[in-house]
C-alpha cells in the first residue's frame, strides 16, 4: 500500500473490521488504469494493462466512475458464486477502486435469512390459528354476554323510566288541579306553582339525559367550546344549590384556587352539565354533613373534584359507576334514571380529560377529574429551557445494532426517536412526521444519505440534518454540507460528542 495516499489508507482501516481488503485499483480522471495492487486474481483479473480504459479490463464498473463522492456497491456478483463489495472513492482528480470479497458473509446471510423467513411463516401461520380460535371464542363469549346485559339493561330501563315519568307527570297533574280549584290565597298558588315547576324541571332533565345518553352513544355530540367566565359560572351553580343543600341541613361551597383565570376557552353548557351531574348525586346521596366542590388550574387543564359525606360506594360498584342505567340498591328510591354519572363520564373524555371516583363505604365519596382548556390570558413567554420530551429524532441508519445502541442514548437523554433503515423510507418519514432533526447515515442501500437529503431539502425540509459516515475523506464531508447536510460526523459516533451536538444544533 506504499502508493495508496494516506486518506484512502485511513479509509480501508475504517472498514478492516468489517471485511477483508484483497485488492485495489487506481484510476485517473479520464477512466484509465494508472496502478494496482493486492490480489487482483482473486477476482480473475489476470491481464491488467496500465493506461488502458479500467472499464475494458473490469466490465463491473462500466457506468460507476462518474461520481462526486465516495459510493459502495454491495453484494457485487462477479461470476459463479463470488460476490464482493466495491469501494469507489474519488480523491485528488482520481479515483480508488477498493474490492473485498464477501462471498462467505454473503451466503451466511442467505442461508440465515431463508431459515429466518421459513420460522416467520410457521410462526406466523401458528400464531394466526391460535389468534383466530381465541377471537372466535371472545366473540362468541361477548355476544352473549353483551346480549344478556342488554336484555336485562333494557328491561330496568323500561321499567325505571315508566316509573320516573309517571311520578313527575302525576304530580304535575294533581298540583295542576290544584291551583284551579284554589280561590283563597296567592300563599297556596305560589306553593302550587312551585311544585309544579319543580317537578316539571325533573322530568325535562330525566328528557334531556335519556337524550344525551343515545346522542353519545352514536357519536351524534360535538363541542362548541367558548369564552367562558369560569367564576361566574361557579357562581350560579353556588346560588343554585346552596338552597337545595340548606333543605337538607348539609353544608355546600364551591373553593376555588387564586390562580383560577377569570376567562377559559371551553364548552361551558357541557362543563356546566358535569357540575350539575356530580353536585346533584352528592347532595341526593348525602344525608347529613357536607358536599364541597374544589376547582384548580394549570396550564392546559382545568381541575374539579366533587366531595360529599355520604354512605359511598362498594369497590364492586364502583368499577360500574360511571356504566349507563346502572344504580345501587340504595338509591332505588330516589329519583334519577342512573344516567347523569356515564353522561358526565363520557363528556369529561369528549373535553380531552378523565373522570374517576374513590370512594369507601360510610366514609364518602371523591368524584376527581380534569378538562382540556385554554387561557384566554396571554401566555407566559420566559421559557428558559426547552424539553427533550418535545423533541422528534429521526434516527436513520442500515445497521439495526448501531440504530439499537443509538436509539438508546436518546431516548435516555428524553429525546422522542423515530427510525429508519434506508434514504427511501427516511424521506418518507421525514416528510410525514415532521421531526425537529435528523441523525443520516450516509452509505445506506436503496437510497444513500446524499441523495435523501437532497430530496428532503428540495422538499423544503427545513430542519437540521446530521450526517453520520464512515467516511473521514474530506471530499465526502464538503460534498454532505453542499447537499444540505447542517453538521458531519464521522463513525464511530462518541454518544457524548452526539448529545452535545444535538443539543447545540437544535438551539
Amino acid at each position: 500500500m506504499a502508493n495508496i495516499p494516506a486518506s484512502v489508507v485511513r479509509y480501508i482501516q475504517s472498514m478492516w473490521m468489517a471485511e477483508m481488503i484483497l485488492t485495489y485499483l487506481h484510476v485517473d480522471i479520464q477512466g484509465r488504469l494508472i496502478d494496482w495492487g493486492g490480489y487482483p486474481q482473486h477476482y480473475g483479473l489476470i491481464d491488467l494493462t496500465k493506461d488502458k480504459l479500467v472499464v475494458e479490463q473490469v466490465n463491473f464498473l462500466d457506468g460507476f466512475l462518474d461520481i462526486t463522492h465516495t459510493e459502495v456497491l454491495q453484494y457485487l456478483n462477479i461470476g459463479g458464486s463470488r460476490y464482493i463489495n466495491v469501494h469507489i472513492v474519488p480523491l485528488d482528480g482520481s479515483i480508488y477502486v477498493l474490492l473485498f470479497d464477501v462471498t462467505d458473509e454473503h451466503n451466511k446471510q442467505q442461508k440465515m435469512q431463508q431459515q429466518v423467513n421459513e420460522l416467520s411463516i410457521l410462526t406466523y401461520r401458528q400464531s394466526q390459528l391460535l389468534q383466530e380460535l381465541e377471537t372466535t371464542r371472545k366473540k362468541l363469549s361477548e355476544e352473549k354476554k353483551q346480549l344478556e346485559q342488554a336484555i336485562k339493561l333494557k328491561s330496568n330501563f323500561i321499567a325505571t323510566l315508566s316509573h320516573e315519568l309517571r311520578t313527575p307527570l302525576t304530580s304535575i297533574m294533581g298540583y295542576t288541579k290544584l291551583l284551579d280549584d284554589a280561590k283563597q290565597a296567592n300563599d297556596y298558588e305560589t306553593k302550587y306553582l312551585d311544585s309544579v315547576k319543580r317537578n316539571a324541571n325533573h322530568l325535562l332533565s330525566l328528557i334531556d339525559n335519556v337524550l344525551d345518553q343515545t346522542k353519545l352513544e352514536i357519536g351524534q355530540i360535538k363541542l362548541h367550546s367558548n369564552n367562558c367566565n369560569v367564576k361566574q359560572l361557579l357562581a350560579d351553580l353556588k346560588s343554585l344549590f346552596l338552597p337545595i343543600a340548606q333543605e337538607k341541613n348539609l353544608l355546600f361551597d364551591i373553593k376555588i384556587s387564586n390562580n383560577l383565570p377569570t376567562q377559559l376557552i371551553i364548552d361551558e353548557l357541557r362543563f356546566r352539565q358535569v357540575l350539575i351531574n356530580l353536585i346533584t348525586n352528592g347532595i341526593k346521596f348525602t344525608d347529613k354533613g357536607f358536599v364541597e366542590v374544589e376547582i384548580a388550574w394549570q396550564n392546559g387543564r382545568l381541575d374539579f373534584t366533587v366531595t360529599d359525606s355520604g354512605p359511598g360506594i362498594s369497590s364492586e360498584s364502583q368499577q360500574k359507576i360511571f356504566t349507563a342505567f346502572h344504580r345501587e340498591s340504595t338509591a332505588k328510591t330516589l329519583p334519577g334514571a342512573g344516567l347523569g354519572l356515564a353522561i358526565s363520564y363520557h363528556l369529561v373524555e369528549l373535553m380531552g380529560g378523565q373522570l374517576s371516583v374513590e370512594s369507601s363505604p360510610q366514609f364518602g365519596s371523591n368524584f376527581t377529574g380534569f378538562i382540556s382548556a385554554n387561557s384566554v390570558q396571554f401566555p407566559n413567554n420566559n421559557v428558559n429551557s426547552i424539553s427533550h420530551t418535545n423533541i422528534k429524532v429521526l434516527l436513520v441508519d442500515d445497521s439495526i445494532d448501531l440504530r439499537s445502541l443509538i436509539e438508546l442514548y436518546l431516548e435516555n437523554y428524553g429525546y422522542a426517536v423515530i427510525t429508519a433503515s434506508d434514504g427511501q423510507e427516511a424521506v418518507k418519514l421525514a416528510l410525514q412526521t415532521k421531526p425537529d432533526i435528523i441523525l443520516m447515515d450516509m452509505q445506506m442501500p436503496v437510497l444513500d444519505g446524499y441523495n435523501a437529503v437532497q430530496q428532503l431539502r428540495a422538499k423544503k425540509f427545513t430542519k437540521p440534518i446530521i450526517a453520520l459516515s464512515g467516511s473521514n475523506i474530506e471530499h465526502d464531508r464538503k460534498y454532505a454540507f453542499e447537499v444540505g447536510c447542517n453538521e458531519y460526523m464521522t463513525k464511530p459516533v462518541d454518544p457524548e460528542n452526539l448529545l452535545n451536538t444535538i443539543s447545540k444544533i437544535i438551539q
